[in-house]
């Protein structure tokens, strides 16, 4: 029978309890993130109580600002994003605008000649679709004898399925416009349409419906600080 000579056992330097430190160790380590996480979902909470507590007045009026001034065609902008009035009626090039261009699609001149004439075309009132409107000041009766004013004009419904009935909006506006009707297929914007003028006047709106009679809207442009004249 062969015999060995030499017999080599494998030993560790350390002991059982070193072994199991060791083991404690590594787990300790796996829960790190874990509190890390916790600390920081702890602290955002805290941090975010803390000022809906002691600044939801301030956050509410600065909100209430920001939306204002929004639904007064301020522009505001994130890179490539952009909302607001169109340049060409911030800079007071043009006096009228849709989100199609200064102005508008264009009008089949059946409907160009029925908005200019609307008495004789117009057939009833409805609460279902109405004109809405806000305005501001561009530039105040101190500082020029004649005041200038940006408005925007744009579509609502009582109901989703009302709005969408509608297909197109042609306005008809004051005669001192050189372009006085002006049309807009805009949905997605309420068929809005942007004004840059210095008097108040009545707008009419003829709404083409999918499927139904179009509608005929009028909606009184206010102006605040009412215009001298």
């Amino acid at each position: 029978m062969e015999e060995f000579n030499s017999v080599y056992i494998a030993q560790s330097n350390q002991s059982p309890s070193s072994l199991t430190n060791v083991r404690g160790g590594m787990l300790d380590s796996d829960w790190v993130p874990l509190f890390q996480t916790l600390a920081w979902i702890f602290f955002w909470t805290m941090l975010i109580s803390y000022i809906n507590r002691n600044f939801k007045l301030q956050l509410g009026e600065l909100f209430s600002a920001f939306v204002k001034r929004v639904q007064q065609g301020s522009p505001i902008q994130a890179g490539t994003f952009s909302l607001g009035a169109p340049p060409a009626i911030t800079s007071q090039q043009v006096a009228t605008a849709t989100s199609e261009g200064t102005e508008g699609i264009t009008v089949p001149e059946n409907q160009h000649q029925q908005v200019l004439n609307y008495q004789q075309y117009s057939k009833g009132i409805t609460e279902e679709v109405y004109l809405l409107h806000t305005s501001e000041i561009i530039t105040p009766r101190t500082e020029n004898p004649r005041e200038k004013y940006r408005v925007k004009v744009w579509l609502e419904a009582y109901t989703e399925h009302h709005f969408n009935e509608c297909e197109k909006v042609i306005y008809r506006l004051h005669e001192s416009f050189s372009h006085q009707v002006i049309a807009t297929e805009a949905k997605n914007n309420q068929f809005e349409l942007w004004l840059n003028l210095w008097g108040e006047f009545t707008i009419i709106a003829y709404v083409k419906r999918k499927d139904k009679e179009p509608l005929w809207l009028t909606r009184y442009l206010d102006l605040p600080g009412r215009p001298s004249d």
